[in-house]
């Protein structure tokens, strides 16, 4: 598809070119898998990564700021492909053999860890510089279900998964466990209960969301309590959890305060959604260290929350419905901790948005859009200056991206 959906507002939005020259494809496969290699550490265990540092590592800033691995669903088949920021060319990296939810790129960028929509006990990781797929098995653990992922390091992966595929109860039996991207069995994480994992590895900050049995409800007969923990932990040895906030609510997941948390890369704020019984979802913004509450948006939404922190500048990027608009319309919002201040890009029309992504030093904010009632693995991949007049640029077809960093 060429647009989806159309804006509102009186800018249009140029189309980029879908193909490019088999001689600008080459070339930018060369510089992708170069700097994929400068980027691997020596001590990575792949072979011929090491060498490729030295040989290459010039490559490697230029490919930073351009480089965003997307889905694309041709036909009945899911593929990665790598998407060029600048000019919009495109490289197939390896074809998938189911539907993805999520894709999460590793803190040194040389692999991604993608999440099945079908529930099961498997992530795959895809090792970009060899084009390879793995996958981690939990079953072991007696995993049946994996709901959530984070990347503790480049070669561990912090997941939260259950022993029931009952949507309706497994946040209730979520716990964590931890793989390495190297050989290994997945292991209890701190024997910890949780679900959503959310890491920043710089800040050593991890923070996840606890649902417990609270207990019979004495004026409502058969009803039971739910209580919903946001905690955070310091990734260091001994260190123990902290309870950001508590709140309980009568026998409904469906509701939840502290869905889907996401911890800024310098480990102070968390962005959670607070879900309604009408689909309606508020973001806010939290202080970890104490719970404050700093910002927070109301929206309606027609389909899952998202949301995405800066590398650099602590925004934080989400979208949604405006309450008092037009059941159609969608804006995608940015939040600027700092100066308190929120801008926003749109109103789109008609459209979800089915991932977004900063750029390494900030400068654009990838978003992928698609019709409402289209899969997670459908969608058209802009990039824009966020906050300003800019026009969005459109990349193709692109669904769930991960900048690389």
């Amino acid at each position: 598809m060429h647009r989806i959906g159309s804006r509102t507002k009186g800018r249009q939005i140029a189309i980029r070119a879908r193909a490019a020259a088999v001689s600008a494809l080459a070339l930018l496969a060369l510089l992708v898998f170069s700097a994929l290699a400068a980027a691997a550490p020596a001590s990575s265990g792949h072979t011929g990564v090491g060498t490729a540092v030295q040989a290459a590592g010039a490559a490697a800033p230029q490919l930073a700021s351009t480089s965003i691995v997307v889905v694309r669903r041709l036909g009945t088949q899911d593929s990665l492909w790598l998407v060029s920021a600048s000019d919009a060319s495109s490289i197939k990296i390896v074809d998938l053999p189911f539907r993805p939810a999520r894709v999460l790129a590793s803190p040194d960028g040389t692999k991604v860890a993608i999440l099945p929509a079908k529930p099961g006990a498997r992530v795959y990781v895809c090792y970009l510089l060899h084009a390879k797929l793995a996958a981690l098995s939990f079953a072991s653990r007696g995993v049946r279900q994996i709901d959530g992922m984070t990347w503790l390091s480049a070669t561990r992966l912090l997941v939260s998964g259950s022993g029931s595929k009952r949507a309706h109860f497994y946040p209730l039996a979520d716990r964590l466990y931890v793989a390495t991207t190297t050989p290994g069995k997945p292991t209890v994480y701190r024997r910890l209960r949780g679900t959503e994992p959310s890491a920043a590895p710089g800040a050593k900050r991890l923070v996840y969301a606890r649902l417990r049995d609270g207990g019979a409800v004495a004026a409502q007969p058969g009803a039971r309590f739910v209580v919903e923990s946001l905690i955070s932990l310091k990734l260091a040895t001994g260190s123990r959890p902290h309870v950001i906030g508590r709140v309980r609510y009568v026998d409904s997941l469906d509701i939840r305060r502290f869905r889907d948390p996401a911890v800024s890369p310098d480990g102070k704020d968390v962005v959670t959604s607070t879900t309604g019984s009408d689909i309606s979802v508020s973001y806010m913004v939290r202080s970890v260290a104490t719970g404050k509450a700093l910002h927070r948006t109301d929206t309606t939404l027609a389909g899952r929350d998202a949301t995405a922190w800066s590398p650099v500048g602590e925004m934080v990027a989400y979208w949604g419905m405006p309450p008092a608009s037009s059941a159609t319309e969608t804006d995608v919002y940015v939040y600027h901790v700092a100066t308190k201040t929120r801008t926003s890009d749109g109103p789109f029309s008609n459209v979800a948005v089915g991932g977004l992504a900063w750029a390494p030093d900030d400068s654009l904010l990838a978003y992928s859009m698609r019709g409402l009632s289209q899969a997670a693995d459908r969608g058209e991949l802009w990039t824009i200056d966020p906050g300003t007049s800019a026009t969005p640029t459109d990349l193709g077809q692109g669904a769930l991206p991960v900048w690389l960093p």
